[in-house]
């Protein structure tokens, strides 16, 4: 459960053909810290199993799609526990980060803007929090996906893939990146050990993929973390720098809409479909 794209297109050209789910998302590194617990380092993918991550309600439109789950920290940490990482632990009451999803996109433009909102409800804190974003390109599908290249405009903080075609397919954050990096999708890695995206590209064509990283230093209770990525393509990188800057220039007048959303009381109810379906396993989300 959590957030991934499958397949994406522009113009009829494929950017993104069956890839890992967890390759083509938002992943999460903290350390949870406070009284009765210490400080406990946390790696979030965007694909975790429940009841690690809890799906609170889906609203689904044309042109605005939005998604509302949890980060169970009382979940993830008897799991923990159970497998022996940590001594058991007791808390008073259920703790959760709510993390707000809200997709933007409108038929006739040439991009997606997607918002990420991350509200810490816990009590705990999240120091040295950074979000991932990851996307294993596959610029032209099947035809191509072995062969991309890639590139990082510092000017506009985009990062790319592209082939001998001239397709290209990219994104950017609205918060400025501090981390970049390209590589063979068999080298990728985020662990304790390497917490930081190498400000590499990959030399030559090959299967890889491209991330960008934002560092944050602490979310503190009550707190909020929220920013957007622009996704889009173009025939040339000319046509890609407009696309993604048209679209983080539409973005930021979202801002308003996407705040009213999150704040509703509507948006954090939880849908009953779902009350149950969080208390299990995911089978497909290992």
């Amino acid at each position: 459960m959590g957030f991934s794209i499958r397949e994406l297109t522009y113009k009829g050209k494929y950017l993104v053909y069956l890839s890992e789910q967890e390759l083509t998302g938002p992943w999460f590194s903290f350390k949870l810290e406070g009284k009765g617990i210490g400080t406990i380092p946390v790696i979030l993918k965007n694909i975790e199993p429940t009841p690690i991550y809890n799906m609170v309600n889906t609203r689904k439109g044309t042109a605005i799609s939005r998604i509302t789950l949890d980060f169970n920290i009382t979940e993830y940490l008897k799991k923990l526990v159970k497998e022996n990482k940590i001594q058991s632990i007791s808390l008073k009451k259920k703790e959760f980060v709510r993390v707000y999803k809200d997709i933007f996109n409108p038929p006739q433009v040439p991009y997606i803007s997607t918002f990420f909102t991350m509200k810490n409800i816990s009590d705990f804190a999240l120091k040295d929090f950074s979000m991932y974003f990851i996307f294993d390109f596959d610029i032209n599908g099947l035809e191509g996906y072995d062969n991309d290249l890639s590139g990082y405009d510092e000017e506009n903080d985009i990062i790319y893939q592209y082939d001998n075609t001239g397709l290209y397919g990219g994104f950017s954050p609205l918060s400025k990146s501090t981390n970049y990096q390209s590589c063979l999708i068999k080298d990728f890695t985020i662990n304790q050990k390497k917490l930081n995206l190498s400000n590499t590209l990959h030399k030559g064509p090959g299967e890889i993929l491209s991330a960008l990283q934002i560092e944050f230093k602490t979310l503190e209770p009550d707190q909020s973390f929220q920013t957007a990525i622009v996704i889009s393509g173009g025939f040339s990188k000319e046509e890609l720098i407009e696309n993604i800057k048209e679209g983080k220039n539409n973005a930021m007048k979202h801002l308003h809409q996407v705040n009213r959303s999150i704040k509703s009381e509507q948006r954090n109810l939880q849908e009953e479909a779902f009350i149950k379906i969080n208390l299990q396993q995911a089978e497909d989300c290992e």
